[in-house]
């Protein structure tokens, strides 16, 4: 079994080691160490990263009590070869374990709330809490455990006997029964866990709670520290500070400036809506006037060149709350053809999604409807004019 530095010193960022075994697997080597500082995945922490000689370590595992590094090729040498943490990504992971222990202890110290899962990525950091919590009461577990960082207490990591387990205020029971080990934060919390901490809790920075959400029967809180919320917050300072010189406003009136905004777009989409309206009336109109008799049906056909679908649709429909109407139209946007087919209620005769179906193959298309309105798209633009032709051949024999 490998010596597991990262226990004795979580601080250590070059170590050397002796390559003792190789499994070749995959197109990589799984290589085991006689001593090692490289954190395997495991206990919701994600594995260090760096190089073993130079050469890149991918991922870091531990299969029945040996820990394995994978590398695409491997050393020159077997021994004594000189091993690099990434210490900037090894940092970031204790900062966001040492962290949830702050943050999890305090949910469950002002509210009873138990941490059920946590997980950490590169990008993010969640623990799930069985019970629902206002957004004051968010506030107040935020400011509560960044307290806590800013007095700095000391970690320590204790290897209890049974007897001495069964004695300390445990926030959580260990699920293992060998070798526990308990990561204790002054007297502020006591648990067990296999990742690596920071030995004081103010080289944690900052623990910032950036949003939270109803999960099963709790509550997903969403959250960073240390190194990622500076840069979280750095990344908000430059957008509010953008928004602030765009807006002429100071930053503590930019959400009602767009507020103001907001409703004045909405009256202006609103205002633009009626006026399209109108305008495709007044189309409507016109295009009656174009309108063919068959019989005492009213047919009437047209292509439009690069329009809109939903303007189209709804000229066909204000079409037909004329009587005895029947709407055959074709939209042409480059490589799309459509069709909107629609007729007015009291010609029950004409059934729109069979005379669709047979024009659709002309356009290389798909669609379906009802009978009084039928709707298809293809990719065939040159087949609209045939296809709107036999569309009026079919209703003329209905007629």
């Amino acid at each position: 079994m490998a010596i597991k530095l990262f226990y004795k010193n979580t601080y250590i960022k070059e170590f050397n080691a002796n390559i003792v075994h190789i499994v070749e697997k995959d197109d990589s080597f799984h290589v085991e160490l006689n001593q090692t500082a490289f954190y395997p995945e495991g206990g919701g922490q994600p594995c260090d990263e760096g190089y073993i000689g130079d050469i890149k370590v991918s991922h870091v595992y531990e299969d029945k009590n040996k820990i394995y590094h994978v590398l695409d090729k491997l050393p020159s040498t077997l021994e004594n070869i000189k091993c690099t943490i990434n210490w900037e990504k090894r940092f970031d992971h204790m900062q966001q374990h040492l962290g949830q222990h702050i943050l999890s202890a305090a949910f469950e110290k002002l509210y009873d709330a138990n941490t059920i899962g946590f997980h950490l990525s590169p990008n993010t950091a969640t623990i799930d809490v069985d019970k629902v919590l206002s957004g004051e009461d968010i506030k107040k577990v935020e400011y509560f455990a960044n307290q806590i960082v800013f007095n700095d207490l000391l970690v320590k990591v204790l290897y209890p006997t049974k007897e001495e387990l069964e004695s300390l205020p445990l926030r959580k029971m260990p699920t293992v029964t060998d070798d526990i080990r308990i990561v204790k934060l002054d007297d502020f919390d006591y648990s067990p866990c296999c990742g690596t901490h920071p030995n004081r809790s103010g080289e944690v920075g900052l623990i910032k709670i950036r949003k939270y959400e109803k999960y099963k029967s709790g509550l997903r809180i969403d959250f960073i520290c240390g190194n990622r919320a500076l840069m979280d917050y750095s990344i908000k300072n430059d957008i509010t500070n953008s928004l602030s010189s765009r807006l002429s406003a100071k930053l503590d009136e930019i959400l009602n400036i767009i507020d103001k905004d907001s409703e004045e777009l909405q009256k202006i989409k609103k205002e633009n809506k009626n006026l399209k309206e109108q305008i495709i009336k007044f189309e409507a109109a016109e295009l009656m006037k174009t309108a063919k008799f068959e019989g005492n049906t009213k047919i009437i056909k047209n292509i439009f060149k690069h329009r809109n679908f939903n303007e189209v649709k709804l000229l066909s429909s204000i079409l037909a709350n004329n009587d005895t109407t029947v709407i055959i139209f074709a939209i042409d946007n480059k490589d799309k053809a459509q069709l909107i087919f629609n007729r007015s209620k009291d010609l029950d005769k004409i059934i729109m999604k069979d005379i669709l179906n047979k024009c659709l193959p002309l356009i290389d298309g798909k669609g379906g409807g009802s009978p009084s309105t039928a709707q298809g798209g293809g990719t065939n633009t040159d087949n609209l004019e045939a296809a709107i032709s036999l569309a009026y051949e079919q209703i003329k024999k209905i007629c």
